[in-house]
């Protein structure tokens, strides 16, 4: 009985373990900007609230997505950013709540999505010719895997977004 308890425990665990996102997530905004800068990788700031229904279906359809879960292992920190959070967070050596960061971050709608380099500056992209730093909205799996790359081989310096949506 007692080998039993423990296969069903190992067991739940492995299985466990295949339904959670094994990419690196940070807990708070800083540590998604101190592991980004240490592993010289991009961050990915998902901006959402918790009454939104189009944020949790992007955090099971495109976050949830094994592609999509390999190419942030791979190339980015995720940082979620509650828009309605009192939690401090420090960024450019100013203090914000979540509301002022979402704010400086141009977050009008949820889920928004901004990317960071790997020294916290803002990634901007063209699309349709208009000069963004954020990405409104939700993106299913296939189209956020294809801004996701454009963001890992750096093609928002010279393509504009739109071509490739």
């Amino acid at each position: 009985m007692k080998n039993f308890k423990l296969y069903f425990l190992t067991a739940f665990l492995i299985i466990l373990g295949l339904f959670n996102n094994s990419y690196s997530q940070a807990k708070t905004f800083d540590e998604a900007l101190k592991l980004a800068k240490s592993e010289n990788k991009k961050v990915i700031v998902d901006i959402y609230t918790d009454w939104c229904v189009w944020c949790k279906k992007m955090d099971k359809d495109s976050y949830g997505n094994k592609d999509i879960i390999e190419l942030i292992e791979d190339n980015f920190i995720v940082v979620k950013l509650d828009a309605e959070g009192s939690g401090k967070s420090n960024y450019k050596g100013k203090t914000y709540d979540g509301a002022g960061l979402a704010a400086l971050f141009e977050a009008t709608g949820y889920p928004t999505t901004v990317f960071l380099k790997s020294n916290g500056d803002v990634i901007e992209f063209k699309y349709d010719k208009y000069k963004m730093n954020n990405l409104p909205g939700y993106y299913g799996a296939k189209d956020f895997k294809k801004i996701l790359e454009f963001i890992i081989d750096e093609k928002y310096k010279d393509t504009d977004l739109s071509t490739i949506l």
